[in-house]
């Protein structure tokens, strides 16, 4: 054999034996590929999904949650989520995915059923004389604000399939109402009159606005959206010079409301605008950005909303979202109505408007509940000031299995650097105190002395 041949030959097994190495290696490199990720597998199969959410949940509270030194850990793998979340403050709640889901939706805007938040009052002068289902709040567009109902009304009784069902406590209301399918048309009485309603989804409206001409207020369209419509029966008695806005929460599209209401406030002319904030419990820090943004247009310096401070110290600042429409003018007076379920988004909302002196105190009018409402209410129950909270919440989200957990996550300050958690605002703060018999009455005798008032400064 020549030499040329045999280097050849020495050359073809050389590389034939690096070839066979490389691929011994590869395959034992496979080979603990596969048992790693057999035994990753395994182990991860071994552990329930109990146990993993138990595990996420515990280490979302112990990262974020603002009062975690509080919070009692020991023994929270014996309980189930939902329970470990109750033992944390009241805002803080734990959700299932479907749940979760649910409440989305209903931030959105998106509800379900007739829209009414309720309660029985056997007998109350002067707001539920002979004892009812007592409407605390109609929500704006659901089925039971197209029919005509409003906060104040009494339910006596209600009509289903032929059959009357008189109103004699709580529980008889809640079992009418269970008996009515989706989308049946039913009717519920008050003393002077009867609606037709059916439990329907719709899309819900945060706002409303009257001068002593018209009012205004948002309606479905066809395509589950919003569209402003005049509603002459819903004005109220005002002064040529003054509007009447209400925002029952910050939800939804409740910043985009505002800002066409204001657009018709500015063509109206008028010079006074009264901003009702009773019974809002808040909402998205978001919105109260974007609304904060009508008021403080052409403010020198005013850019923050606010800030939170979170539990490891870091600030995080809030800033004003600018608008280019719904601008309210520097020559507006501002007045804002308030009670005990006016807090959070709406005390923050307040905070910017005073902060940036587009209110003042004075002008800031708190109801003092009547001994009566307070008895009811029981223990607890607060008067001549507004909820008082000064945290905010974070929701965080198990991506693996859509469940949620809502955490306090931390405090949050005026512009200015005042917090008014645990206190509220008061006459301490120079508010006005302003009688009231109710949270609300129909005829909102509380505004009429409001105005009362401000007529005579």
């Amino acid at each position: 054999m020549s030499e040329e041949i045999k280097n050849t030959v020495n050359r073809t097994e050389k590389s034939a034996n690096a070839a066979k190495i490389i691929i011994a290696v590869a395959l034992a490199l496979l080979i603990a590929a596969a048992a790693f990720t057999a035994g990753f597998f395994t182990g991860n199969c071994a552990v329930s999904d109990d146990a993993r959410s138990l595990d996420w949940l515990l280490k979302t509270i112990e990262e974020n949650y603002y009062f975690y030194d509080d919070f009692d850990a020991d023994g929270a793998g014996e309980d189930s989520l939902k329970s470990i979340a109750d033992k944390l403050d009241i805002y803080s709640e734990y959700y299932t995915a479907e749940e979760y889901a649910a409440e989305q939706n209903d931030n959105r805007g998106r509800k379900s059923g007739v829209g009414i938040s309720y309660g029985y009052l056997s007998g109350v002068s002067g707001v539920c004389d002979d004892g009812g289902i007592f409407l605390y709040s109609v929500v704006g567009n659901s089925p039971a604000y197209r029919a005509g109902l409003v906060a104040g009304d009494v339910l006596v009784s209600g009509t289903y399939g032929g059959t009357t069902t008189q109103f004699t406590d709580k529980a008889a209301f809640a079992e009418f109402m269970e008996k009515v399918g989706d989308n049946e048309s039913f009717t519920l009485s008050t003393k002077e009159s009867d609606f037709t309603v059916a439990r329907q989804e719709y899309k819900a409206s945060y706002t409303f606005m009257a001068t002593c001409e018209s009012a205004w207020e948002f309606v479905g369209t066809a395509d589950g959206g919003l569209t402003l419509g005049e509603n002459l029966a819903k004005k109220k008695d005002l002064p040529e010079d003054t509007a009447y806005v209400s925002l029952s929460q910050f939800y939804g599209t409740a910043a985009e409301e505002l800002g066409i209401l204001f657009d018709k406030f500015e063509e109206t002319g008028k010079s006074k605008l009264i901003l009702d904030l009773r019974n809002n419990g808040g909402g998205y820090v978001s919105v109260m950005q974007s609304i904060s943004g009508y008021f403080t247009a052409g403010i020198d310096g005013a850019r923050s909303a606010g800030y939170a401070e979170y539990k490891n110290g870091r600030r995080q600042v809030f800033d004003i979202k600018k608008q280019g429409r719904g601008l309210i003018s520097a020559d507006t007076d501002v007045y804002v109505l308030t009670n005990s379920g006016t807090a959070s988004a709406s005390e923050a909302l307040i905070g910017v408007l005073v902060s940036y002196g587009v209110l003042d105190y004075k002008n800031i009018f708190v109801s003092d509940f009547s001994k009566e409402y307070l008895d009811m209410q029981g223990d607890g129950a607060k008067t001549a000031r507004t909820y008082g909270k000064g945290i905010m919440q974070s929701t965080f989200v198990n991506d693996w299995t859509g469940e949620a957990v809502k955490l306090t996550t931390a405090k949050i300050f005026w512009p200015n650097g005042k917090c008014i958690h645990g206190s509220g605002l008061s006459a301490a703060d120079g508010c006005t105190v302003v009688p009231a018999k109710w949270s609300v009455t129909k005829d909102d005798a509380e505004l009429g002395a409001v105005l009362d008032i401000i007529s005579k400064r």
